[in-house]
């Protein structure tokens, strides 16, 4: 059962300013959606650069309140919901990774924001970096705690306040677009990180991201049926090349590789190729405005409890991915050639997600 927390956002134009090209009050809304079945919002999209987000913005409770236990759950309606999977592939991410940044930062360490379950910073751990985690899901943070024994803290990365210019390497996996405030945010990356340092970020293009949604919305109203397109990943900020690369230039990085990745996914999802229902589910607006899976809090017994029964669940899934032939580095290798064969310079703006490496000026 998803725990659902009832928020009302706005539905008329937001006076904050753009968090890419600055514009006062050019946000309007754009797309109204379920968020992970949490709440009804309207996605904003700036007259001026068009750069779309959920506004009003979330913070604090509201935005934990995207990811509950149930969002790592892979019997769960909401979140991401192929974690046993992602386990190997993020073994093999810290393998290359390794390579990548011994070269170049063979010194000091690293920080993942937004680390989900520890995945990738188990297996960088494992190869003799010092790793540390962030992430505002509690059951996250246990996750990666117990079973890897890494050093996580629950909050966001603006709440967290490291130190100033400690990291020589800082992870941003899939996490831009959960964060509510970009600009602010890769403003607080910068401080943290160590002068010359590299920034890895992947997010999801925006466009690919909503187009299924909108396409879905327009063919609900002219059928007549009530129901919202529905966000079940909970992201909040959405963007085109453009708007990382103008973020990016602003808040002190340099750009040093950028590229599209999940080519066939995003012709999918863009209506090139077929398949772009599969990456909209809808929900009946009845049931998005008023929920009936509401509960209160699980006290404290209670909550263990269930984190435990997820967390063996996670376990038995990961363990039957598992295959000693693909454990082997050259495996590894294989796989990796064909994930380049699916890679398109980040310009064409056609792949899933884009792929940038960048360094602190």
């Amino acid at each position: 059962m998803v725990s659902v927390q009832r928020v009302e956002w706005a539905s008329t134009p937001d006076d904050e300013p753009c968090d890419v090209c600055r514009a006062s009050r050019a946000m309007q809304p754009w797309l109204e959606v379920s968020v992970a079945r949490t709440a009804v919002a309207w996605v904003h999209q700036c007259m001026r650069c068009g750069f779309r987000q959920i506004r009003p913005r979330l913070g604090g409770d509201r935005l934990a309140a995207l990811y509950p236990m149930e969002y790592f759950d892979t019997r769960s309606v909401v979140g991401y919901r192929d974690y046993a999977r992602q386990f190997h592939r993020h073994q093999r991410d810290a393998y290359f990774l390794t390579k990548l940044f011994r070269p170049i930062a063979p010194a000091g360490p690293v920080l993942e924001v937004g680390c989900a379950l520890g995945f990738l910073l188990a297996g960088l751990a494992k190869a003799g970096w010092d790793v540390e985690g962030i992430d505002v899901s509690p059951f996250a943070a246990y996750y990666a705690q117990t079973r890897f024994g890494l050093q996580i803290s629950c909050a966001t990365l603006e709440e967290r306040v490291f130190p100033a210019e400690h990291f020589a390497v800082v992870i941003q996996k899939d996490v831009l677009e959960h964060v509510s405030d970009p600009r602010r945010h890769l403003f607080e990356t910068h401080r943290v990180m160590r002068r010359g340092g590299y920034l890895w970020v992947v997010t999801p293009n925006g466009e690919a991201n909503l187009r299924p949604l909108r396409r879905r919305a327009r063919a609900a109203a002219r059928d007549g049926r009530r129901v919202l397109p529905l966000l079940d990943q909970g992201h909040v900020s959405f963007f085109a090349l453009r708007h990382l690369m103008t973020l990016l230039s602003d808040c002190g990085f340099e750009c040093v590789r950028a590229r599209g990745i999940g080519v066939r996914r995003g012709l999918r999802a863009l209506g090139v190729l077929p398949g772009h229902h599969r990456f909209v589910a809808e929900i009946g607006r009845e049931q998005a405005e008023h929920p009936s899976d509401a509960r209160p809090p699980d006290p404290s017994s209670e909550r263990d409890a269930q984190y435990r029964t997820v967390a063996e669940h996670i376990d038995t899934a990961i363990d039957a991915w598992r295959n000693p032939v693909k454990r082997w580095v050259a495996y590894y290798y294989f796989h990796r050639l064909f994930k380049q064969l699916d890679t398109l310079p980040a310009r064409t703006e056609l792949g899933y997600d884009f792929s940038l490496l960048v360094r602190k000026r």
